[in-house]
Parts: C-alpha cells; sequence; structure tokens
C-alpha cells in the first residue's frame, strides 16, 4: 500500500449494498484510492457487472458476495466469504424500505427492515470493528437519512431504523475516536438511486 488512504483504511474495504446507486459510488470512489474492495448485495447478476466496471476502471481486486442481509445467518455468509482478508474501512449503505401506512403493511416487512437497517449494521460492526480497533486504524460509514430526523409518516419503521443509525454512529464514534478507528453517518437527502426510483 503505498498511499496515505490505503495504510489508513486498506487494504480492504466492505461495501454493503453495493450493487448500484450509493453503494456503487462508494465502492468506485473507494477502488479509485486503491483500495481492494468486496461488494455485498442480494443479486448477484447486478453485482458481477458492478464488480466488472470497478476492475475496469481501477486495477483493484473485487470480490462479491450475493447474500440477503436480512437473513439470520448473512454474519456467517459474510464471513465465510472474507475469509482472512483484513478489512479496514465497512461501508454499510444496505437498506429496506416500504412506503406505505404503517398498520396495513405485513409484520414481516417491518421487522425486515429492523433486520436490514439495524441488526446486520450492529453485527457487521461488532464484528470488523474489533479488529479495526485492534490494529488502531480503519474506518466505518453508516448511511443514515434525513427521515431519521424526525417522525416520517408511511415511512415509521424505516426512518425509525435510520435514527438508530445517526444515533449508533454518533455514539461509536464517540467510543472509538482515539482508538484511530472513524466513523461517519451519512445522512442523506431524497436522491435519484434505482432503489429510490
Amino acid at each position: 500500500m503505498s498511499g496515505e488512504f490505503e495504510r489508513r483504511y486498506g487494504p480492504w474495504a466492505l461495501v454493503a449494498g453495493a450493487s448500484e446507486g450509493l453503494g456503487e459510488a462508494f465502492a468506485s470512489a473507494l477502488a479509485a484510492r486503491k483500495l481492494d474492495v468486496i461488494l455485498i448485495a442480494r443479486r448477484a447478476d447486478k453485482l458481477a457487472s458492478t464488480a466488472e466496471r470497478i476492475r475496469a476502471a481501477h486495477g483493484v481486486e473485487v470480490l462479491t458476495l450475493a447474500i440477503d442481509l436480512s437473513a439470520p445467518d448473512m454474519a456467517e455468509q459474510i464471513a465465510a466469504g472474507v475469509a482472512e482478508r483484513e478489512i479496514g474501512l465497512l461501508v454499510y449503505n444496505a437498506a429496506f424500505s416500504r412506503v406505505g401506512a404503517f398498520l396495513d403493511a405485513p409484520l414481516a416487512d417491518h421487522l425486515k427492515t429492523l433486520d436490514v437497517n439495524c441488526r446486520a449494521p450492529l453485527t457487521l460492526v461488532h464484528r470488523y470493528g474489533a479488529a479495526m480497533r485492534g490494529r488502531g486504524r480503519g474506518g466505518i460509514v453508516l448511511m443514515g437519512s434525513m427521515s431519521g430526523l424526525q417522525g416520517s409518516p408511511r415511512l415509521a419503521s424505516y426512518a425509525a431504523s435510520k435514527a438508530f443509525a445517526r444515533v449508533f454512529g454518533e455514539s461509536l464514534w464517540g467510543e472509538l475516536r482515539s482508538t484511530g478507528v472513524d466513523v461517519l453517518t451519512c445522512v442523506a437527502g431524497a436522491t435519484r438511486t434505482p432503489g429510490f426510483e
């Protein structure tokens, strides 16, 4: 690793929700800074085409893991795919949301929102953040939303989950700031991505 960014956040970045939109943009930007990237999303075909674009543009290693982040064993699946690779940067961009009145949506949709938007990032931060702290370097980026700054009718579960992301990130920043691990929560507004549309 030659550059300061690589030394601080490399050699591998793990990007969840990376097949398109903001996740693909994060992965491409990290690859441009010469980090090898692990892309996680549900759709293997989308992941494969994103990986090919990133390899061609930046000449880095790209590993794809087609995993449903709401699955009970998602952490084990990710650990098996990552194997011994050293994760220096975790970007959690994945999200699940259903728009509509809270009581009209199936409970399963709300629970999936919690699994993807809260349980999965908490689990991955716990798994990979400990190693970062032990090395005294690394970074964690959590994707929030402006909907998490206030109650959002027709987005109740999603908005609450994004409030979790913001408070979780702020808390981790306070805990890890003296250890060499940087933590950032991005609070995005409406962004024209395939998922948003």
